[in-house]
């Protein structure tokens, strides 16, 4: 079977990814998509994003991948109540021209001015990452964590590009409170409640190289993924494919799928071939709605700086009391579990020299 787009949503229509679409990834097609300028790991930067593409082709079992909608600069009253309301993705273009960091923001000046800053990352040999291991058992299986000074991640983004160190979800609003001011409010965010603190509900920011790769999950809160450099490619799937499709629950880590999105064992996981995903590249200045509840998986093409800002209204908060504590007590156990595992592995994968 063959994935094709539907032409029944607007906006942007981005090439498949399923099978028999090397014709296409050949092409600029990916490249040129836009005119508008958990967990994760790495896959080589040298590999073009062609080749992990075709990496990926005739492994995707779907029969359709959608375009997510793309709007420019919509008003603030019409995203609230045609997509806030109604939990919809769309992808909103120019919105952000105003942040300082859209002009400021660049490896040299995380460099420059955080060099010394000393940061999580999560990392893995060359070997451990790439289609058939992206799974969230791959992840627990080969993930460490360590510390290292900023300066020397982005020593290693420049010149091992095959080594996987990627900072990610790192909440910045306690190591680096001078970048609030590069940010400036979120348009579609202001009014809405966007930190709590213990709750997992924050702005993270995240930077690493091409091909890193977020496994399926489900998050309790909407989101904004907020592109500052390079791209991105994100899948999305409805909560109605969550539980049935995506097998989401099934893994030890309730929010995640344990389907490897690159190359999924049918087999073991028949139902995932029913899924019909939504497909978008962001690109700079670009800004994602993720609804909540939503399966997303999150596939870098460039080295890239990305912001993701974790909100939820005041309407949702009340009516989603319940569910919010018990998502709260499940990430605060899960986050013991893996601050357990974080200390068990720290240092074992000293950076490359």
């Amino acid at each position: 079977m063959r994935a094709s787009i539907r032409s029944g949503w607007t906006g942007e229509a981005f090439p498949p990814v399923g099978k028999r679409s090397a014709n296409l990834r050949r092409s600029n097609s990916v490249c040129n998509a836009s005119s508008n300028s958990g967990r994760t790991w790495c896959l080589p930067a040298s590999a073009s994003i062609s080749i992990n593409i075709r990496a990926r082709e005739s492994t995707m079992p779907y029969d359709e991948i959608l375009p997510i909608e793309t709007l420019v600069r919509p008003k603030v009253s019409d995203f609230r109540e045609h997509y806030l309301e109604k939990e919809r993705p769309v992808k909103i273009a120019r919105a952000l021209d105003a942040w300082p960091a859209m002009q400021k923001w660049s490896l040299d000046y995380f460099e420059n001015r955080f060099g010394d800053e000393t940061i999580g990352v999560e990392s893995f040999q060359p070997d451990e990452r790439g289609p058939g291991n992206n799974s969230p058992q791959g992840y627990v299986k080969h993930l460490r964590f360590q510390e290292l000074k900023l300066k020397e991640l982005i020593r290693i983004l420049r010149t091992k590009p095959d080594h996987m160190y990627y900072m990610a979800s790192h909440p910045f609003r306690k190591s680096f409170p001078n970048l609030r001011a590069d940010l400036a409010p979120h348009p579609y965010v202001q009014g809405h409640i966007e930190h709590i603190p213990g709750a997992h509900m924050d702005s993270y920011l995240w930077i690493g190289p091409a091909g890193t790769h977020t496994p399926i999950h489900t998050d309790p809160m909407p989101n904004f993924l907020t592109q500052i450099v390079g791209r991105k490619m994100v899948y999305l799937f409805p909560p109605d494919q969550a539980s049935k499709n995506l097998y989401i629950g099934q893994f030890e880590r309730e929010t995640f799928s344990p389907v490897d999105l690159e190359k999924p064992d049918l087999e073991r996981y028949p139902n995932y071939r029913h899924c019909t995903p939504y497909q978008a590249i962001i690109e700079p200045g670009e800004t994602l709605h993720i609804p909540r509840n939503w399966g997303h998986c999150v596939i870098s093409m460039d080295i890239s700086i990305s912001i993701s800002t974790f909100f939820i209204t005041y309407p949702q908060l009340f009516r989603l009391v319940p569910e919010f504590f018990t998502q709260y007590v499940k990430r605060a156990f899960e986050g013991w579990r893996w601050k357990g595992m974080e200390n068990e592995r720290a240092g074992l994968n000293p950076p490359p020299r």
